[in-house]
């Protein structure tokens, strides 16, 4: 009857409102007002058709409802919003829909618009998103080269194409490897699992767009930066810092600066913070544009999806939405215009979010929900205390008495579930003839309990909600007990009313087994439902205090969501002593009098009904670990073992139970018994036994399942070995193998003698006796004999120089005849400043005026240039302390000495003009040492011959260089000039260091395939050298490894074992040269020109040998003598010195003439090879005068001429006639001896 009338009211009133058992008849309702639409039709001549609007409050609710109306629509449906979780709807969901539909529907000119507006959307985002980056980046990080054209037009093209991170290279910092990825995982990780903790709000803006935590967009902005600081190691520490620094060079810096390359350090970061600041105005203006563009074409897309969706919807039946997407798509709804609008669980839903679903053509409004469960929950509790906003306006219609239904049939709970509801929640409920039919709970004495406990809450603090340890425990014990009883983790949920409580459950039940089962708060759980239903009710303390639990309307719905189990913990003492919930005194009064309460869960066992268990705490649950009782199974398994665990519900057919028991099957013919248990196979047998070899007859104790012939024998026996040793050695071992470990005295290359194994005789060891030369410098060299190539390169001199420099400065480097440049700070300096650099550097002149001046005279030149004024003679006139004339001349410093008190020390003979009466005195500012004036021009206005250097002059007592005094100015600012141009020609100018940097990066390329030469970064150490010494060194490094390049080609084509000796002399001199060495010795370089000398000499009589055996040729007996003293002179093991090369002179000259050497530069393999690719026969190939190969096509005979490309000679010819000195190459179709 009450379905009847709700009926009635639905139908014939403007405004309805239904209670509880409302989704059935909801339902029907639609399915009614859907088979009477033409009717409604009829009476609206204008917009004949109309859409039924379909609103919940989660999307969840949503799904179920649309689903229902499914089972009677199959077509006609929207579901507008990307959230659904629905396969049903999968179908029905607009953005589905629109990619079917909008093909057929738009124009060929709108599709157009819409992908080109998309297009531009997307470009726009993506351009935002990479700048945004950029600028959140800027501060710790080192921007690529590749976005600062002004680093690339300063920097060499030379040097672009050698190196990949140059602006690292120029800032001196060290790339990082792998970069960023283990980071980005860990922070994807770390997401997932805040994902899982706070769950997924099912209220969120359910458009496509919205964010999800999972998500990982690709960020391009990293990929402008050629360094990012990760972490917060002090070197990263260091950087940002230097990146955040003030110190930016100015615009009229940057306009002096020649060479980027040159400048210090200090000034390179000022430089690059500079292009950083113009950069990033650039790119905010940028970003800007950007948004403003972005802004449009987001306005113009609204239109079009406005105005597509329109079309979609205009065949629509029912729509459905939530609440947000109503309010997002407010400006959809009011073209849609629909007359009927249904709101479900509308007693949760806040009174503006349902007008936000009314439009002016709104005729008829349903409200579905029950105003006895949950309210809506504004933001701001004042709101809702103060000005009523947590009334529905479902609840406000009720209250206001407009007129409403209540369905009192129930179709949910089981009746133990229902009964507790009245009439503490509802005057009345009457349960459908379903409910009657739920079985009872498995596993447990009754389907609905109340377990009281009497323990405390946890509270960790005011900022917290409260949990309970107890009642977590618990739950999660019973939980997997109910699944042991066969039940599967989507039939079972946790509900409990705080959120701390949720986390500490969630934590409690990480892991496979529970990973389907729900956990939610209450609050997120209305309009659910489940089969069986835990609920922990937390509050537990002694101040009687509750929270929100005092609410009925939360109660109401924690209370009626199972189906056909409920189960509730809670401290019941607590809650029923709150004075303001006396409503908790009636439900505990209402569950003893029904006997549903008590201090611990019965459990029965499914197999042994008469077995009770009681639990009371979580613990007890391991009283029964397998959901049974403590009774043994004993059932009889398919290996006649009866089954050892305790009695369990689950897996009754022991399909997953493992028998533990020993095995009695054997694995082998022998009878051995199996030591597995008895689940597992068997295998192989693994018993030890002795068996007899079949080849020496040995007896060997091995596995049972291990063929005879497999066997290794280890039988042990003496062996007399090819050096004449004896070895015991196991008996199957492989001679070829065996190392004689007998120790000998071996004779080694160099010729020194090492005791050692006696197998290093196949491979000599390195020898590491001391080097015994004398170095020209006049040390004993320091290196050992391998270290020294056997005395052909010496390694460099490790003593310290002692020389003095120009700047008066001890050299700190190592013996060598040209000294690096000074690296100790410049003393030069003036009463304005002082130099900053260091000292091997060029100073700049200070151009402030000159400050030498007197009563007399006053120089007028700029403080860096030479005194335009005379040195003042005139005595000064100053006191001194003790009242005595100061000795001194006017305008200098005066002396710290008076000529009374300090007599004795004045008139101490130095330069024999002290003890004059009317002798002056200057002091030297850098030593405080004062001398006689005369005595002292003479000494800084002479050149003695030491002074030919150029050198500052030096204190004549202490030696000090003299830097600053005013009376020598010219004479210190001469040498300093002098000192100055030394410099600039010992470092060179910008263009002679580009040009010698540029010559020296391309010589490198040619052997950029010398990995050695790689491996000692000899092109950052190109791009970093300052200086003419530093490039010279580093030329003569590369046009070595050259040289070393071209020998290692040139020992390709000998044979094996003449190739194999050249390798290994060129390895060493690789070794040699790969210590990093900034410069060479004379005796280095002469050493290395030498040596390299030997083995081009070596390889090229190698050649011809080869070159001979290879062809079969026999070898002129004439050539026999020449070539043995020739590989006698360069196999000797003394150094090879130009003495040497003189020696075999007329035996080289002798050899070319008589032994041939290769034609080609290229190995036997290689010139088959292109033989086949070329695929022409004898009469096609021919050979310039220099010897290079070249073919013609065609007939093979010359019709025109032309220049050979290798050497530029004329090759060809005319009218099928060769030019004379071309000559066929008969030898290029000459086939190897293994093809012969």
């Amino acid at each position: 009857m009450a379905g009847f009338v709700y009926f009635s009211l639905a139908v014939e009133s403007d405004i309805s409102v239904s209670l509880v058992g409302k989704t059935f008849l909801g339902l029907q309702l639609v399915k009614v007002l859907l088979d009477n639409a033409h009717r409604w039709d009829q009476l609206n001549f204008t917009r004949p058709r109309s859409p039924i609007l379909v609103v919940c409050y989660t999307n969840h609710a949503l799904d179920q409802f649309l689903e229902g109306i499914h089972d009677f629509l199959k077509e006609g449906i929207v579901r507008i919003g990307g959230r659904s979780k629905s396969q049903v709807l999968e179908n029905f969901t607009l953005k589905n829909i629109r990619k079917k539909q909008l093909q057929f529907i738009l124009t060929q000119e709108q599709r157009r618009l819409f992908s080109r507006t998309m297009k531009d959307l997307k470009e726009f985002e993506r351009q935002i998103s990479e700048k945004t980056g950029v600028l959140n980046l800027l501060s710790k990080g080192i921007l690529s080269e590749r976005e600062l054209p002004e680093f690339l037009e300063k920097c060499p093209v030379c040097m672009k194409q050698h190196y990949s991170a140059l602006i690292l290279s120029w800032l001196k910092i060290s790339p990082k490897q792998n970069q960023g990825n283990s980071d980005r995982q860990q922070k994807t990780q770390e997401m997932d699992e805040d994902f899982f903790m706070y769950g997924n709000n099912d209220r969120d803006l359910d458009d496509n767009d919205c964010y999800h935590p999972t998500e990982k967009p690709e960020n391009s902005a990293q990929l402008k930066f050629a360094y990012l600081c990760t972490d917060d190691s002090g070197h990263d520490r260091f950087i940002i810092n230097r990146i955040n620094d003030l110190d930016i060079m100015s615009d009229a810096e940057q306009r002096r600066v020649c060479d980027i390359w040159r400048l210090n350090l200090k000034d390179r970061w000022r430089l690059y913070r500079a292009w950083k600041l113009c950069y990033e105005g650039q790119l905010k203006s940028s970003l800007t544009e950007c948004l403003v563009q972005y802004e449009k074409a987001t306005e113009e897309m609204g239109n079009l999806k406005l105005r597509e969706n329109l079309s979609i919807l205009q065949n629509a039946k029912v729509i459905g939405m939530t609440t947000t997407g109503a309010a997002k798509f407010r400006r959809l709804l009011q073209n849609i215009k629909p007359r009927t609008v249904i709101v479900e669980e509308a007693a949760e839903i806040l009174e503006a979010h349902v007008l936000t679903t009314l439009t002016s053509s709104c005729q008829h409004l349903i409200l579905i929900g029950d105003h006895l469960q949950l309210r809506p929950k504004p933001a701001d509790y004042e709101l809702e205390k103060k000005y009523k906003l947590g009334i529905s306006l479902f609840e406000r219609m009720i209250n206001n008495d407009i007129s409403y239904v209540q369905l009192v049939c129930q179709h949910r709970m089981r009746p133990e579930i229902s009964q507790i509801l009245v009439p503490l929640f509802y005057e009345s409920l009457q349960d459908y003839k379903s409910v009657y039919q739920y079985e009872h709970v498995k596993g447990v004495d009754t389907s609905v309990f109340f377990i009281n406990h009497s323990e405390a809450e946890d509270r960790e603090s005011d900022l917290h909600s409260p949990s309970n340890s107890f009642e977590a425990n618990f739950l999660v014990s019973f939980c997997k007990y109910l699944l042991k009883q066969g039940y599967s983790g989507q039939q079972v949920t946790i509900l409990t009313p705080y959120t701390e409580q949720l986390f500490k459950l969630r934590k409690l039940m990480k892991g496979e087994e529970l990973q389907d089962v729900q956990v939610k708060v209450i609050d997120d759980f209305q309009g659910e439902e489940n089969d069986i239903i835990l609920l922990s009710l937390v509050r537990g303390n002694k101040e009687g205090s509750v929270g929100f639990l005092k609410e009925k309307n939360r109660i109401c719905v924690a209370f009626s969501r199972a189906k056909r189990g409920f189960y509730c913990l809670a401290n019941f003492d607590t809650l029923a002593g709150h004075p303001d919930a006396t409503f908790w005194k009636d439900i505990l009064l209402s569950l003893e009098d029904k006997k549903l309460i008590g201090r611990g869960l019965t459990l029965i066992c499914q197999r042994h009904p008469g077995t009770k268990t009681v639990i009371q705490k979580g613990s007890d649950f391991r009283r029964i670990p397998e959901g049974g009782c403590t009774l043994p199974c004993q059932d009889r398994l398919p290996c006649g073992h009866p089954c050892q665990r305790k009695c369990h519900p689950n897996d009754l057919q022991h399909t997953a139970y493992r028998c533990k028991l020993p095995c009695e099957r054997s694995p082998c013919t022998k009878g051995h018994p199996c030591p597995k248990t008895c689940w597992e196979d068997c295998g192989l047998c693994e018993v030890e036994v002795d068996k007899e070899l079949s080849g020496c007859g040995h007896v060997q104790r091995s596995l049972c399942y291990v063929p005879d012939f497999t066997i290794v024998c280890k039988h042990p026996t003496v062996l007399t070995l090819p050096c004449g040793h004896n070895k015991e050695v196991f008996c199957s071992e492989d001679l070829a193998k065996v190392h004689c470990q007998e120790l000998v005295d071996l004779e080694l290359p160099c010729g020194h003698t090492k005791n050692t194994e006696c197998f290093y005789r196949k491979m000599p060891p390195p020898c590491f006796n001391e080097c015994s030369e004398t170095l020209d410098c006049g040390h004993a060299c320091s290196g050992n004999c391998d270290e020294c190539i056997q005395g052909n390169l010496h390694v460099g001199c490790k003593k310290k120089c002692t020389r003095i420099l120009v700047c008066s400065h001890t050299c700190q480097g190592p013996c060598v005849k040209a000294c690096p440049p000074c690296r100790r700070r410049c003393g030069n300096g003036c009463s304005h400043s002082q130099c900053n650099k260091k000292c091997g550097e060029v100073c700049y002149p200070c151009t402030l005026p000159c400050t030498w001046a007197c009563e007399h005279h006053k120089c007028t030149k700029p403080c860096g240039e030479e005194c335009d004024r005379p040195r003042c003679n005139e005595p000064c006139g100053k006191i001194l302390e003790c009242s005595h004339p100061c000795m001194g001349l006017c305008g200098e410093e005066c002396p710290w000495k008076c000529r009374l008190c300090n007599k004795a020390d004045l008139t101490e003979i130095f330069f024999g003009t002290e003890e004059a009466p009317d002798a002056r005195f200057v002091v030297l500012s850098d030593c405080s040492h004062i001398f006689e004036v005369t005595g002292m021009d003479h000494y800084m206005d002479s050149e003695s011959d030491e002074q030919q250097l150029v050198q500052l002059k030096v204190c004549p007592r202490c030696r000090v260089p003299i830097l600053r005094n005013s009376r020598y100015n010219n004479v210190i600012k001469k040498t300093w000039d002098s000192i100055n141009k030394v410099k600039r020609k010992f470092l060179g100018t910008d263009s002679e260091i580009l040009a010698l940097k540029k010559e020296t990066l391309q010589a490198a390329e040619t052997v950029k395939h010398s990995s050695e030469m790689w491996e000692v970064h000899i092109v950052q150490k190109i791009m970093d050298a300052n200086s003419l010494q530093a490039l010279n060194a580093l030329r003569n490094t590369v046009n070595f490894f050259a040289s070393l390049s071209h020998l290692q080609m040139q020992a390709n084509r000998c044979t094996a074992d003449r190739k194999s000796s050249l390798y290994k002399m060129l390895a060493k001199v690789r070794r040699w040269l790969s210590h990093g060495r900034s410069t060479y010795t004379p005796q280095q370089l002469q050493e290395l020109r030498n040596e390299i000398t030997r083995i081009a000499l070596l390889a090229d009589i190698f050649d011809r040998l080869s070159y001979q055996e290879i062809h079969n040729r026999q070898l002129p007996e004439e050539a026999l003598e020449p070539v043995n003293h020739i590989l006698e002179v360069l196999k000797s093991k003394t150094p090879f010195k130009e003495e040497n090369e003189k020696a075999i002179e007329e035996d080289l000259a002798k050899v070319k003439g008589l032994i041939s050497a290769s034609p080609l530069q290229i190995t036997e393999q290689e010139r088959l090879e292109i033989v086949k690719a070329i695929d022409l026969k004898v009469g096609h190939w021919y050979q310039c005068p220099q010897g290079h190969v070249y073919v013609i096509g065609e007939c093979g005979r010359p019709m025109q001429t032309s220049n050979c490309p290798e050497c530029g000679v004329q090759i060809g010819g005319q009218d099928h006639r060769l030019t004379e000195d071309n000559v066929e190459a008969p030898f290029m179709l000459e086939p190897l001896d293994s093809d012969v």
